[in-house]
């Protein structure tokens, strides 16, 4: 095990490796927008064609490929959270009887809850598959690409709610 950590460690670490394992943010948005109906079919695309352009092989390949992924996914939910902050501000100014901050308090303790979600969920998925060694990583890594973007698009939808 202290010897696969050590591989890992000095593969990952390597500025042309991390660099290598990419995926096409376009194809993604392309998929979206032929998915609209079933958006979570276009969830982990990309990292199989990352895989697949790698020949498949080693679960660091794929550990690699989801985390490549799960980056894309990270940054549409950061975008999308930023988003509803301001539209759920906006709707807190205008004269509806809320107190202030209540929709934004509310947004920010749902998004913190989804979070240990996330975590409690992706930390079972990591336990299940540490009995099989190395195939730890890509359960961990897929766990959180499938969660974030399950969040991303529920938070689309409410984000969506409001701009009607």
């Amino acid at each position: 095990m202290k010897v696969f950590l050590v591989l890992w460690v000095s593969l990952m670490g390597s500025p042309s490796f991390a660099q290598s394992f990419e995926i096409d943010p376009h194809l993604i948005d392309r998929c979206l927008g032929i998915n609209q109906d079933t958006p979570m079919f276009c969830v982990g695309t990309q990292a199989q064609a990352c895989y697949d352009d790698y020949g498949g092989g080693a679960d660091m390949v794929l550990g690699a490929c989801f985390a490549a992924e799960e980056a894309y996914w990270d940054g549409a939910l950061n975008r999308i959270y930023q988003e509803l902050l301001v539209l759920v501000d906006q709707e807190e100014t205008r004269d509806l009887g809320y107190q202030p901050k209540q929709l934004t308090d509310a947004a920010r303790a749902m998004q913190r809850s989804w979070i240990a979600y996330r975590d409690s969920t992706c930390g079972l998925a990591l336990a299940r598959a540490l009995p099989f060694g190395t195939a730890a990583g890509p359960a961990a890594g897929e766990c959180m690409l499938r969660e974030t973007a399950r969040q991303y698009f529920q938070l689309q939808r409410i984000a969506g709610s409001y701009r009607q």
